[in-house]
């Protein structure tokens, strides 16, 4: 007997890890379901960018921001009125009032380490009343769900040790690998944002818990006036504070901060470094590394349980808290040095159709 299931897709197509999970499980649940019917939700900034290519695929607008007022009371009388037998959010951010029964993927608890990671540019009493509201919601998210997905073993351990809930309650469902137009803009592209090869590449945002400060004092322990580091990510109050903190360091002119990256341009970009760093304090999975590798890149990044868990030994481990070891570690890759397995055998681990056919089967439970 076929379901209705629900799923928040706000976040398709977003430049963040949750907008690439949303858009890789919709299209991968597509290719494996053909017998339950979907109602995916979305908001008029995306909403043309997913068009369903199956009769049991439906898009509906929900042009509601995350995180906001309307998001608990709007967005929930619209899943409720679906009537569907499951809903899956794939984040936190749940309507607390939602009667639906629903499944939530949680990527990680870094808010509940790391608060200053959302504190931006809020004032302390806003940015407190946020953060409760952030536990408020999240603690109710794991209470009232009836499955909790996790893509690291760290993060379901993360969750049983700040929440008191049945462990079988979350299952870890591994993320996959994006397939990157297997394009090259070419060096002459690279020099029109004004990149000289060799380079160390650095993919994400700049939030305090990526450790972006302590990777530019490893790269300026370097002392190597021919090597530039390219931070890439969305330019936000995090990067734009980083970048006027820079201007205290010796090769700061060696230092780009290049902005949004295309899913082009990303290729470009793995596929002329010399080395891509991940300095993250904490992680719940950890998807940049990943693609790095898929492009034959080496990778070094922080010594922390998340990492280790996804990358195994094909990559080089620093201690993310000392510029020095970081350093140490880059100038070893940079000098040629393998790693002990190779990335081959890791990548095939990784599938975001493995990903759609595991979460599927957590909807089909519900039947």
């Amino acid at each position: 007997m076929s379901m209705k299931i629900v799923i928040d897709a706000r976040f398709f197509g977003t430049e963040t890890g949750i907008g690439r999970y949303v858009k890789e499980l919709i299209e991968n649940l597509e290719k494996i379901d053909s017998v339950n019917n979907y109602v995916v939700f979305l908001r008029k900034e995306n909403f043309n960018l997913y068009q369903p290519k199956k009769d049991n695929f439906e898009k509906k607008l929900a042009d509601i921001k995350w995180y906001s007022l309307a998001e608990q009371f709007s967005f929930r009388k619209m899943v409720d009125a679906e009537k569907a037998n499951l809903a899956h959010f794939p984040n936190f951010n749940v309507p607390v009032f939602c009667r639906t029964p629903y499944v939530v993927t949680i990527h990680d608890l870094i808010l509940r380490h790391f608060p200053t990671s959302a504190a931006s540019t809020k004032n302390p009493v806003i940015f407190y009343l946020k953060y409760f509201l952030y536990n408020f919601v999240l603690r109710r998210a794991v209470r009232d769900s009836k499955k909790i997905i996790a893509p690291t073993y760290f993060v379901k351990n993360d969750i049983l040790k700040n929440f008191r809930i049945n462990p079988d309650k979350i299952r870890v469902i591994s993320e996959g690998l994006s397939n990157l137009p297997p394009v090259d803009l070419g060096e002459e592209f690279l020099k029109t944002k004004n990149i000289a090869k060799p380079y160390i590449l650095y993919v994400g945002n700049c939030y305090p818990h990526k450790n972006l400060e302590k990777l530019i004092e490893a790269f300026n322990f370097l002392k190597n006036p021919e090597l530039k580091l390219v931070l890439v990510g969305k330019r936000d109050y995090f990067s734009k504070n980083l970048e006027l903190r820079v201007t205290n360091y010796e090769l700061k002119k060696n230092i780009i901060f290049y902005g949004y990256a295309s899913d082009s341009e990303l290729s470009t970009l793995y596929k002329h470094a010399a080395l891509y760093a991940f300095p993250s304090l904490m992680e719940g999975f950890g998807l940049p590394p990943l693609e790095a590798m898929s492009f034959n890149l080496p990778v070094a990044c922080s010594d922390i349980p998340a990492l280790h868990e996804v990358l195994g030994e094909s990559v080089f481990y620093f201690n993310p808290k000392s510029a020095k070891d970081m350093a140490d570690t880059l100038a070893l890759v940079l000098s040629g040095a393998k790693p002990k397995k190779e990335g081959a055998l890791i990548l095939s681990r990784y599938s975001w159709r493995k990903n759609a056919s595991e979460t599927n089967e957590i909807y089909t439970k519900f039947n």
